[in-house]
């Protein structure tokens, strides 16, 4: 066996609703079905998409938090029932900067925990996720909640993608990937009106791509960011990463806010000397 904290890309990379996956599973202990199942799947996603085990010999203990090559155990799934998003879809939205995402990048943008205390509107993130789909569908659905077991009445919006050939809903709340059919016959799902990108009419494809039009404001926003960093809160993990990554992807916009950052303390200072 090989602990699971022997893997950098589990321990630094790899998230569960905005936490690190290793850090959630130490402080959570009384996980259901289906969150054991969704963690399963985003651990093993990160560990085959990074080359770290073979998916064939390689297999997952969640009990152990270990990897292990007993064929009894957890094996490696490309469409799992639940997941959180994956690592190869997240590559991919971390190189999109839109007007619907604020400016910053799609994963950044996505990477806001979930709060009981927070509603938030799940249209833009949704709408951010779709953009690097060639086909996809907008849902406004009833359903009955994973998480809390209870029927919703109030319509939720969903945006349905296929994913290793298989339709997926997203859950842009919790940062987690439902098959359809798994979903559908598990929560009953009522679909109570939706829209297929093909069918578009001139209106909704002009909107559409105004709302995920290249856009970049991260270096206005990035002060804000780096002051969510001092809070230290365990679900501001994910935030905290994507941000360090935007260094990489967007060197442009973290010397833009370096300049600004300067100005200011000139600015500032100057203030403070004439007092």
């Amino acid at each position: 066996m090989k602990s699971l904290f022997d893997y950098p890309v589990l321990v630094n990379e790899t998230f569960y609703k905005c936490w690190h996956i290793l850090e959630y599973l130490e402080h959570h202990d009384n996980l259901d079905e289906l969150e054991k199942e969704a963690i399963r799947a985003t651990i093993m996603d990160a560990l085959v998409y990074k080359g770290e085990i073979d998916p064939e010999s390689e297999f997952l203990s969640l009990t152990n938090l270990a990897i292990t090559n007993n064929s009894s155990d957890y094996h490696y799934t490309k469409t799992p029932n639940v997941c959180g998003i994956p690592m190869e879809i997240k590559d991919k939205l971390r190189h999109k900067s839109l007007y619907i995402s604020a400016g910053v990048p799609v994963t950044l943008f996505l990477a806001k925990p979930p709060s009981k205390f927070i509603r938030y509107c799940v249209y833009d993130p949704n709408t951010a996720f779709s953009s690097i789909f060639d086909d996809f569908t907008f849902y406004e659905a009833i359903y009955t909640s994973p998480t809390r077991g209870v029927r919703l009445n109030d319509t939720r919006p969903f945006v349905e993608v296929e994913i290793n050939g298989e339709l997926y809903l997203v859950d842009t709340i919790t940062n987690r990937i439902f098959k359809s059919s798994f979903f559908k016959e598990h929560y009953d799902l009522e679909i109570v009106d939706s829209i297929r990108k093909k069918n578009f009419n001139r209106k909704q494809k002009e909107l559409y791509a105004e709302q995920t039009k290249e856009h970049s404001a991260l270096a206005d926003i990035i002060a804000i960011y780096e002051l969510n960093k001092q809070i230290q809160a365990p679900d501001l993990a994910e935030q905290n990463y994507e941000l360090e990554r935007s260094k990489e992807i967007y060197p442009e916009a973290w010397e833009e806010y370096r300049k600004i950052q300067e100005h200011m303390r000139l600015v500032f200072g100057k203030d403070k000397g004439k007092k």
